[in-house]
């Protein structure tokens, strides 16, 4: 049996960890799924909850809230690496393939759901190749890297420093229920608003944060990133819990106080780094997992898309009683059976080197857009 590239071992390795990151990222999303965005931080939240119930959501925001969003911005970073070094450094290529995926995550954010992030990303990575990123040195993406990270927390800061606690009105609740359980036209209207907030978000903080992550993993890609790891493993754990614990001092363990977001950031930032390590150690001993994950890997655009159309349409169309009324331990297991039905899909129908659906709609879309590309550049030069 020939061996496996150093190159090859790595994207297996990035494939398997992508799938993971996009079937655990329900266990978020469901909470934006199942309630108005606007209000899903707060979903289900009171302090007349049970003890179980603060107790789950304290472990929520412990090692989950924020932590795959994060590993998934890594990985991505990654990609857009592996991605310039597979077209033979051809910016154009790929840029083609960030204006497809700009697209996807554009229809996706105004017509499903506006808790997209494929829109953030492509928006980012455009940014990226503008800047001509790829092609810094190691120690500048580094350098920047830093640079960017700090200042993507410097708005989260001044935030945290000059708010109040948000308080839920429950009138204003229940409108934005009868809103998104309502006409469809209401919904669309509502969600190009939200886009619209994401696009300040963006030019004020994700585009720093998430920019900063995604250098980080070019970085990464370009060093002996295992080793890094290794090295600051329990550097990052000291970090990821001071931060995500000490804060809980000025919340008093109560789950309608809100962790200072600076502190959440940081922590979802370290937890990634230190699940990478951690998913580094056993994999080599659950073969048949890391398998079955990276199936899910390779057809991650389609898991997260259908996970959404599949969650909008369950909560806002076939059970609309249930939007806004389910509480948290009802929808993490709803979460958890959906997971279950993903991979199980994915182990009885993904045949290997299989493209699925919106795969296929982003590999025809790059290359469509790829030739528009080439066709003007030829005029232009003509």
């Amino acid at each position: 049996m020939d061996a496996v590239s150093p190159l090859s071992a790595r994207v297996h390795l990035f494939d398997a960890l992508r799938g993971f990151s996009v079937l655990m990222i329900l266990f978020a999303n469901v909470f934006a799924f199942a309630y108005p965005l606007e209000l899903a931080e707060k979903a289900g939240l009171s302090d007349a909850m049970s003890l179980l119930s603060q107790l789950q959501h304290q472990l929520y925001l412990l090692f989950i809230r924020g932590k795959f969003i994060s590993l998934l911005t890594l990985l991505f970073g990654a990609s857009l690496y592996l991605l310039w070094r597979q077209s033979c450094e051809s910016g154009a290529r790929l840029q083609a393939r960030m204006l497809a995926l700009l697209l996807i995550g554009f229809c996706h954010a105004i017509f499903i759901w506006s808790g997209d992030i494929l829109l953030m990303y492509a928006v980012v990575a455009l940014g990226l190749l503008w800047q001509q990123a790829i092609q810094w040195t190691p120690a500048q993406q580094l350098r920047r890297a830093k640079t960017y990270l700090v200042a993507g927390l410097v708005i989260p800061a001044l935030i945290w420093q000059g708010s109040s606690e948000p308080i839920v009105d429950p009138e204003e609740t229940e409108l934005l229920i009868a809103l998104y359980t309502g006409p469809y036209m209401g919904q669309l209207w509502q969600q190009v608003q939200y886009v619209g907030l994401i696009a300040l978000d963006l030019l004020l903080v994700s585009y720093w944060w998430y920019g900063g992550i995604m250098l980080l993993a070019i970085w990464g890609m370009q060093s002996d990133w295992q080793a890094v790891l290794k090295k600051h493993f329990y550097k990052l754990v000291l970090i990821a819990l001071g931060c995500a614990l000490v804060p809980l001092f000025w919340t008093g363990l109560s789950v309608q106080r809100q962790i200072p977001l600076p502190f959440q950031i940081v922590s979802d930032l370290c937890f990634a780094l230190i699940y990478i390590r951690l998913f580094m150690l056993i994999a080599p001993a659950l073969p048949k997992v890391v398998e079955l994950l990276r199936h899910c890997g390779r057809c991650s655009l389609s898991l997260y898309l259908w996970q959404s159309l599949l969650m909008v349409v369950l909560f806002r169309w076939v059970c609309p009683e249930c939007f806004g009324r389910l509480d948290r331990l009802t929808l993490t297991g709803i979460a958890a059976g959906f997971l279950a039905l993903q991979l199980l899909w994915v182990w009885l129908f993904y045949k290997k080197g299989q493209l699925w659906w919106f795969e296929q709609l982003y590999r025809r879309l790059s290359v469509v857009l790829e030739n528009k590309m080439a066709r003007a550049e030829t005029q232009r030069r003509s």
